[in-house]
Formats: C-alpha cells, structure tokens, sequence
C-alpha cells in the first residue's frame, strides 16, 4: 500500500543580507528505523539519472540531503499511523505534512510527502514509490533540496523539502 503525494510551496521575497543568515538547523540524529544512507542512495542515484514517472519525463537533478528535522516529522507521522492504526496524509488530529514539518522546526518554502505501508525493506519501499506516478515526481522534483525518511512498524514516511 502506498499513499498519494502532497506538494505545497510557499513563496517569500525578502531582502536579506547573505552575511546574517544563521546556519542552517539540521537537528539532532534521529532514531529512524531504517537505513538511511541506503534510502538516500537509492534516490539520489535516480535523481541524477532521471526517469520517467508514469508517461512524464525527469530529468536529471541535483542530489538530495538528509535533514534530521524532515526525519524527526518523518518519524513522529509514522509512529502516529502505527500507534493510531489508520494510513493518510492527514493525522486524525487534523494535521498535515506541512504542520508536522513546522512543529518538527524545519523552517520550510516547500515541501511533499510519501507514504507506504507494508514493505518490507528500504528498496521495495523505493521501488513502490518510483513506480508511483506522484510518488516518484516528489523524488525527482528539483525544488526540494533535502529529505528525511523514518519507518515505526509497517508504515514508512518520506519528507522532502527546501528551506
């Protein structure tokens, strides 16, 4: 089983001053449940590939970077499923991926999910995304610049995003 694919964006034009911009907060590691190199490897080598997503042709785009903060949001929605018994975008609380991504402090411009329930590894579960025509244009959509992913029993939750 795998869920649909949400893309928000945001957009903000400020003037800022590139000498004050703080670092940016990748978090504190976060106890993911999975292989995280792995599942970023096998994204990142599509990425840079490119593929077709259903009839649509990606292109090649730039490499992905592990966010703990999108992996801490990733974490907390799949414990949620699990623990709440239920597979969907939105929590029975009312909240979305942006509100999770937020609460979990990544300071977002866009962002998107992908969710899967049942697979057994890091692979399947990719290969149940790219061969998801939305799933995989979340993978291959070249306005995210960072990632995070987590599994709490069946259910697994990728979070990309761009500061």
């Amino acid at each position: 089983m795998i869920g649909f694919t949400i893309v928000f964006t945001a957009c903000k034009k400020t003037a800022i001053d590139v000498e004050t911009i703080p670092p940016i907060n990748n978090g504190a590691a976060v106890t993911t449940n999975l292989n995280n190199d792995l599942l970023l490897k096998l994204v990142n080598d599509k990425r840079i590939a490119g593929c077709n997503c259903g009839t649509t042709v990606m292109p090649p785009v730039a490499k992905l970077t592990w966010n703990n903060l999108l992996a801490a949001a990733a974490l907390s929605h799949s414990k949620d499923m699990n623990a709440n018994n239920y597979f969907d975008h939105t929590s029975k609380d009312g909240k979305n991926p942006g509100d999770r991504i937020t609460a979990a402090g990544y300071k977002w411009t866009t962002y998107g999910e992908n969710i899967a329930a049942g697979q057994p590894t890091e692979q399947s579960v990719f290969d149940a995304w790219i061969n998801s025509e939305g799933h995989c244009k979340n993978i291959m959509n070249a306005n995210f610049k960072e990632m995070g992913a987590a599994k709490d029993g069946k259910y697994w939750t990728q979070e990309f995003g761009r500061q």
